[in-house]
């Protein structure tokens, strides 16, 4: 590893780090990366909720956003043929635009 640093932790956490070590068989800085990187999106995920649960307290910016989402909705099957299917795996079903003429 390139860059590395010496970090102090508690003994307790010195003690859980080695039982996850040895649990996954995975080296003790792989266990601390992999927690690192999951605590990193814990953190991200709740700041996201923070954000959303401030913009749906703003009537009118919740209205807005909810405008866009449902524009950015009606292009989701843009350009697919009637026999492909969705990401869910159900076949499209077209509405009027999407139709073909027979």
């Amino acid at each position: 590893m390139a860059n590395s640093s010496i970090v102090r932790i508690s003994s307790k956490a010195k003690e859980a780090l080695e039982e996850l070590s040895r649990k996954s068989g995975e080296p003790m800085l792989y266990v601390i990366d992999r927690a690192i990187e999951e605590y990193r999106r814990r953190v991200f995920l709740e700041e996201t909720n923070i954000a959303y649960a401030k913009l749906r307290k703003d009537e009118k910016a919740s209205k807005e956003y909810d405008q866009e989402m449902a524009a950015w909705d009606t292009t989701l099957m843009d350009g697919l043929d009637e026999s492909e299917t969705r990401d869910d795996g159900r076949k499209r079903t077209p509405g009027k635009k999407g139709r073909k003429k027979q």
